[in-house]
C-alpha cells in the first residue's frame, strides 16, 4: 500500500472512531480523532497532488498549503478558524491537559471536519 493510501485509509479510521467516541461520551477523545482524522487526509491530499507532504502536525499550516490548491479549502478555514484553532489544542490538550470537551463542541468540529473531507475526498 502507498503512503498516501495509508494516509487516507487512516483519516477514514480516525473519523468513524470520532464518531463513534460521541456516541459512547468519549467527547475530550472524540477531539482528539477528529484533529488526526483531519491531519491525516490534508497530508493525503498534499501526497496525492503534489507528491509530498509538509511533516507538520498543524492544522493550520496544513490548511493553508491545501488552500492554496483548493480554494473551497481556503473559504471553509475563513468562515471556522476558532473550530480549526480548537482542533489544534485538542491534538495536545485532550491527552495532556485537563481541557474537557461538550458533546455540542465535539458535533460542531465533526460537522467542520466533514466539511473538509467532502472537499478535498479524491
Amino acid at each position: 500500500m502507498k503512503e498516501e493510501e495509508f494516509l487516507k485509509e487512516r483519516a477514514e479510521k480516525f473519523l468513524k472512531e470520532a464518531e463513534d467516541d460521541i456516541k459512547k461520551g468519549f467527547f475530550d477523545l472524540a477531539a482528539f480523532h477528529l484533529e488526526q482524522a483531519l491531519q491525516l487526509k490534508l497530508k493525503y491530499f498534499l501526497a496525492k497532488k503534489i507528491g509530498y507532504f509538509s511533516k507538520t502536525h498543524l492544522l493550520s499550516e496544513l490548511i493553508k498549503e491545501v488552500g492554496k490548491i483548493n480554494k473551497e479549502v481556503k473559504k471553509i478555514a475563513e468562515k471556522n478558524k476558532r473550530s480549526i484553532e480548537e482542533l489544534e489544542i485538542a491534538y495536545t490538550a485532550s491527552r495532556y491537559l485537563p481541557i474537557r470537551y461538550s458533546k455540542e463542541k465535539v458535533e460542531e468540529l465533526l460537522i467542520v471536519v466533514k466539511k473538509f473531507f467532502e472537499v478535498i475526498n479524491l
